[in-house]
């Protein structure tokens, strides 16, 4: 008799044609297990999930190549015990989605997530008397503008979510820059370990004494072990005004001696030291 193979469950943030749940299913797309997606109103709420065994995974945007980095995630990272298991490169590219075949001309108001509509900030300067609005999540927009019927109403979001919803285009490609991708993390409740012949990126987080040159002693512990440095990011660090503590990237496995020497000299040289995990790197633009 053969077993069913148990589903894993992947976590997002928004509805179903969200960014989010694209890259999940691209990401997952050769599980051993089938998949199911599963949508929650916030990143808080996902990673919750996650840490309680609600979901396997979650798929957490945390930077952007126009926008820039996203704080509410690293900023969570920071006070979950939950670890970075992958990471994937979306594309992102915007179509002005409207509730019927209307020109653009006749649009008077667009709904879309507030980075979606910063990336898209000059195609929205060219439509005159048209109010502009925040929304969750670019696919609930989408499912408003179905809702409300109303042919003045439009949202920006993936072509998937016009699909989805059986919703008209009125024009693709309306982003300021073309070549536009959101990074997003896999995040689960275990570390994940990988073989000799996976490249590797490790994500860190640390802290240092308050004083002169006490960063510089940190990115030169990678300088000198040949760990490539690929990201470096300050947040503030709660209830300690003006300092701050720091999320680093870099090329290396933490199974491995090298990284392990590494992070052995930098416990000696920070007040505060976590590994967020290893995890194999992704490419922008490579499927």
């Amino acid at each position: 008799m053969t077993e069913t193979k148990q589903e894993l469950l992947v976590g997002y943030q928004g509805t179903e044609g969200a960014y989010s749940q694209l890259a999940a299913t691209h990401h997952f797309a050769n599980a051993e297990e089938p998949i199911r997606c599963v949508g929650y109103h916030s990143f808080r709420q996902m990673l919750e999930a996650v840490k309680a065994g609600d979901a396997d995974y979650a798929v957490l945007p945390i930077e952007n190549s126009i926008a820039g980095s996203i704080n509410d995630s690293y900023d969570l990272l920071a006070k979950t015990g939950l670890f970075l298991v992958g990471e994937e490169f979306q594309p992102i590219a915007h179509c002005l989605i409207g509730a019927a075949e209307v020109a653009v001309t006749d649009i008077r108001r667009v709904y879309s997530h507030p980075v979606a509509l910063a990336q898209c900030g000059e195609f929205l300067e060219t439509l005159d008397d048209c109010h502009v609005e925040a929304f969750v999540d670019t696919a609930m927009a989408v499912e408003k503008v179905k809702r409300d019927a109303d042919p003045t109403q439009a949202a920006i979001a993936s072509e998937e979510a016009a699909a989805l919803h059986g919703l008209p285009i009125l024009r693709r490609g309306i982003a300021d820059h073309p070549e536009n991708y959101t990074r997003m993390v896999i995040v689960a409740r275990e570390p994940a370990h990988h073989g000799q012949d996976v490249s590797c990126k490790t994500s860190l987080i640390f802290s240092t004494i308050h004083e002169q040159g006490a960063l510089a002693r940190c990115i030169a512990i990678f300088a000198e072990r040949g760990l490539n440095l690929t990201k470096i990011e300050s947040r503030p660090k709660p209830h300690t005004p003006f300092e701050y503590v720091f999320y680093v990237d870099f090329e290396g496995d933490v199974d491995r001696e090298t990284t392990q020497a590494a992070l052995r000299d930098l416990e000696g040289v920070t007040t505060f030291l976590k590994v967020l995990g290893s995890y194999p790197i992704g490419r922008a633009g490579v499927s």
